[in-house]
This record gives C-alpha cells, structure tokens and sequence, in this order.
C-alpha cells in the first residue's frame, strides 16, 4: 500500500472534520492545546490504520501463495531400478520464486519454505544454499528415493522466524571447524564419514601435509569435538588411551597422511612423481549446513618443474553420502596445460584396484587400505570421476591416480571418500559396490517435474 504526507494529512483532516479556511478564525491558547490533541489523537488513529492495512496486504500475500502452493507440486523421479539412499536434489531459488510468484529476495530473508512429501505430509529437510558462499540462489531437497519411485513435494510458506513445527533447518545434518586445539586442523563430517586439513600454524611446527585425512567412526552423530576434547584431555593428563588415535567405541583417526594425498589430495603429474604443495594457506566456510557443508582452501604457489603453480580447493560434503565433491582449480604461469593428479594413498599391505563401473571404465579407483593400528580392520578409500572429466586412472607412485589433463585456470572435478570396516564397509567388495553406486547415480540424477493438481 502506497500513500504520501498529504494523503496522510487528508486522512487526518477527514478524522478531525475540520472544514476549508477553519484554520483563519482566532483562536485562543486553550483552543490550540485542544486542537493539536486533536490532531494527535487523529493522527495515531491513521497510524494504526495504516499498519493494519499493511499487515492485511501481508497476509493476502501469503493466502495468495498458499492458494497457489496448493496448486503446484514437484515431481522427483528416481530412474534406476535400485534404491538410492539419501540424495540432494537442487532447485534454483528463481524457478521457486517465479512459479509461487513470490521476490526471491524475500525468499533469502523475509520467507522459509517448507517442503514436505505427499501422502503423509513428511517432512523434507531443506536448506537455502549459495555455491560461492554469497545470497542462496538454490533450495537443497534431502530425498531418499526407491527404486524407479516417484515422489511429490508440495511446498508452503511462512515469515521467516515465524515458530512451527516443520522448521526449514531441521537436525544438522553435518558439522565442521577450525580446529584450535590443535594449532588450525580444519575438520568436517556428516553422519557417516569424518574428514581433515591441514593449516598454516601446523605448517610452522614442521607437520607438512596437504593430503585429506580420514576419521574413521562407527557412531552417526558429530564427533569432531568429542575427539579433540578426548585428545586434549590426554595430553594434560598424559594418558596415551585418550589419544584420538585409540578406539574409544565411537571411533578413532588411524589414517596415516603425511607426505601422501591421503583421500583424495591433489598435486602436479610430472615423470611418474607427485610434485605438491605444503599446508593451505587461507580456509573460508561457504556453508554450513544443515544438509550441505562446502568450503574452500588456497594454497601457497609452488614450484613444479617448470612452472610456478597454485591452487584452489572447493570441498562439499552432503548428509547421507561417503564422497566429497572436490573442485580443483590450477593456476600456473605458461600458455599450455599440466597433467595434475587427484589421488588416494596405498600404504603397506593395501589392495588397489582400478573398478570398471559406470559408462565409461576408469572412472572408479579404490584402495582397502591398512590403518595405522592393525586392530581397527580396514580403511576404505576412493575416487569417483564423471566421464566429461576426460580422466585417465592409473596406479603408480603409491597412489591410485585420477589425471586430469588441463590449462591455467580450467577446474577439474572428482569425488573422494572412505569408509570403514568396523561400520558399514565391512568388506572390499562391498565398498567398490557402494562407489559403483554412487558413479550410477551420479550418471543417471534424478528427473525433476513441476506439475499442477
């Protein structure tokens, strides 16, 4: 609703019922007292007038978009003939604003949205997300699709903050940190998997290591904090069956890094060597959930071979998988390309395969790796990479290898994850099932429809 001062001062003069030229005949000082009470009297009348009337043309607003939710659904279709576990589906912020006809900028603060599964009106966690870390642009859906099923998703709308039930964030989902208990670690989990960088201020103790860590957990809620406070807490104490690196029933980190990619590092292919950087130099959050946690890590130019190189990381981690989506991107001096390696490290006594899943072979490499305590059984570990990646997967310098072959400032993507034999990878076989898997989902996403009732 839209009005100026004189329309307000109209309102006012009607609700005072002064007449033209009133204002010329004298008036003595008790008559003026008396005449601006009035006018303030008068005038708190229009204003809350007026508010009711704005908060009348909000709540048409959303009787409007209610009417027209309950008219739209979206469709997700699962194209595979098996099922897919829990799946985030993504749909632009703008195609949501467009079709409820809604401002996408009320929708990043002023609205929630509400996704629920129809029958039964089962609750869709949700999240607001942004890739760069900036204002959303995307609605995350966390599914768990049947084979070849069907789901419909209706949507509702509420002021944002507004208490309900069917909260838009829901339970975290997954979890991460700077570590300053130990210098600047910086870890991140989900339900299933636990994993570690490392940072500047750990650099500077002389622990060099720019390869992924792995935490190995058997529990699914968050132990991040519960296993640095246990850490601390044994070395003040000094009780070495505190360490993370013991099993304490939830889990423990018995994954050796080191100089190595750990899962799912990168580094400069060069004559059959792996030529790396040191630890990441700057580390910046750009979501933190509740069903997406992404952030990116620079680090520091390095020299291989001829060329002066640095990179930059984006790591994301959903709820409900094993992998992280990496996107890799190099810049180095020089007018032609590098062959820059995604790797998995093979210690001691570990099996390395090259998979042959998905459309096109190679674009699966997996290690059922030794721990560093014989007692925690195996540690599982991979890469998955879609075939527009132009990849080639070998297995040479104590690595399994992704190569990826590209110029100054041409990302690459892949997946790395693990998992563990004391949890829900108890063999080999079991995990390369799970990767295949995932490369198939990944190949054949699921359909997204938007229909009418």
């Amino acid at each position: 609703m839209m009005h100026n001062r004189n329309s307000t001062n109209s309102l006012i003069a009607a609700e005072l019922g002064e007449q033209a030229g009133a204002a010329s005949a004298p008036v003595s000082s008790s008559d003026n007292c008396a005449i601006r009470s009035r006018w303030i009297l008068a005038a708190t009348r229009v204003s809350v007038f007026l508010r009711a009337a704005i908060l009348f043309a909000g709540a048409l607003f959303f009787v409007a978009s209610q009417l027209n939710a309950a008219e739209l659904h979206l469709q997700l279709t699962n194209p595979l003939d098996k099922d897919r576990g829990e799946e985030i589906v993504e749909i632009p912020l703008q195609q949501i604003a467009q079709r409820f006809h809604i401002d996408e900028a009320k929708l990043n603060s002023q609205i929630s949205i509400i996704a629920t599964a129809e029958p039964g009106d089962r609750l869709i966690p949700t999240q607001l997300y942004s890739s760069d870390g900036g204002t959303a642009n995307t609605l995350l859906l966390l599914v768990n699709l049947k084979a070849n099923a069907t789901e419909t998703i209706a949507f509702r709308f509420k002021p944002a903050g507004k208490d309900d039930t069917t909260s838009e964030a829901g339970t975290p989902l997954v979890f991460g940190r700077e570590a300053p208990e130990r210098k600047d670690d910086f870890a991140w989990e989900n339900e299933l998997v636990t994993y570690r960088v490392y940072g500047p201020a750990l650099e500077a103790t002389g622990e060099i290591a720019s390869g992924i860590d792995v935490w190995s957990k058997r529990v699914p809620n968050f132990v991040i904090d519960s296993f640095y406070k246990r850490d601390l807490q044994g070395i003040r104490e000094h009780n070495p069956l505190l360490s993370y690196h013991k099993d304490n029933g939830q889990g423990l980190d018995s994954y050796f890094v080191g100089p190595t990619r750990g899962c799912g590092g990168t580094g400069v292919w060069e004559d059959g060597k792996l030529i790396v950087s040191k630890n990441y130099t700057t580390m910046k959050i750009l979501s933190s959930g509740p069903i997406r946690f992404a952030f990116r890590v620079t680090y520091a130019p390095w020299q291989a071979a001829d060329h002066q190189v640095e990179e930059t990381k984006t790591i994301t981690l959903d709820a409900g998988t094993h992998m992280n989506k990496i996107v890799s991107t190099y810049v180095f001096d020089g007018h032609g390309s590098l062959s820059l390696a995604a790797g998995i490290a093979i210690h001691d006594g570990a099996d390395a395969s090259i998979v042959r899943g998905g459309s096109q072979p190679g674009s699966i490499v997996s290690v059922w790796d030794t721990p560093q305590d014989p007692a925690a059984g195996r540690i599982a570990t991979g890469l998955v990479v879609l075939p527009d990646q132009n990849a080639t997967s070998l297995v040479a310098a104590s690595h399994a290898l992704m190569i990826f072959n590209r110029h100054s400032g041409e990302p690459f993507t892949y997946f790395a994850g693990a998992g563990w034999s004391k949890a829900d990878m108890p063999t080999e076989t079991a995990w390369n099932e799970y990767l295949e898997s995932f490369l198939k989902r990944e190949e054949h996403p699921i359909s997204v429809l938007w229909t009418k009732r």
